[in-house]
C-alpha cells in the first residue's frame, strides 16, 4: 500500500509494509531534490538518502531497463537543442 499527499512545494509518497517488518519509507519530492527517507527505531534517528531530481528519475527509469550502463539526456523535446535519436522516432 502506498499514499500520495500533496502540499504546496513538496509531494509525500509513503510506502507502508504490510507486513509490519519493516518501518514505512517516506519518499519527499521537490522541484530539485528527492529525499528518501525511513525510520531507524534501533537509533531512533531518519535514515535519509537524498537525490537529485535528475538522479531519481534515472532511479525510475532503471526499473525498465536490462542490465547494462546508460546515459540520459535530460533535455526535453521541447528544447531548442534537442536531437531525437533512433530511439525517439
Amino acid at each position: 500500500m502506498f499514499t500520495i499527499e500533496f502540499d504546496q512545494d513538496e509531494t509525500s509518497i509513503t510506502l507502508l509494509d504490510s507486513t509490519g517488518e519493516l518501518e514505512d519509507v517516506n519518499i519527499l519530492l521537490y522541484d530539485d531534490y528527492c529525499h528518501i527517507r525511513q525510520w531507524n527505531n534501533t537509533i531512533k534517528y531518519w535514515e535519509i538518502v537524498t537525490l537529485t531530481s535528475e538522479m531519481y528519475l534515472a532511479l525510475m527509469k532503471a526499473w525498465q531497463l536490462p542490465e547494462g550502463s546508460y546515459v540520459m539526456d535530460m533535455r526535453t523535446k521541447a528544447s531548442p537543442d534537442y536531437q531525437p535519436t533512433t530511439k525517439d522516432q
